[in-house]
């Protein structure tokens, strides 16, 4: 295969990210959603409370929707000030 033609499944895979494998129901009842939205700002990927609701609804499982997006309120403004300190904004 080229590498031309793999550079575009790369990207794909990349972009799918947590998508591609979805989230289980024993990490669903021990998450803790505040780190998990630091987590998911510090990376600075757009909140994933809506996605991460629908799957651990499946099980039962109620994201706390206020606790997930103040930790990612805190890794997202922390992301965003190491990217503007890089010079990359």
């Amino acid at each position: 295969m080229k590498p031309r033609a793999v550079a575009p499944l790369l990207l794909l895979v990349l972009l799918g990210g947590c998508a591609l494998w979805p989230i289980g129901e024993a990490e669903c009842r021990s998450m803790n959603w505040q780190q998990r939205g630091y987590a998911d700002g510090f990376g600075g990927h757009p909140p994933q409370d809506l996605r991460l609701a629908r799957e651990c609804g499946r099980f039962g499982v109620r994201v706390p929707e206020a606790e997930y997006l103040e930790g990612w309120r805190a890794g997202y403004d922390e992301w965003y000030r190491l990217i503007g300190s890089m010079g990359l904004d």
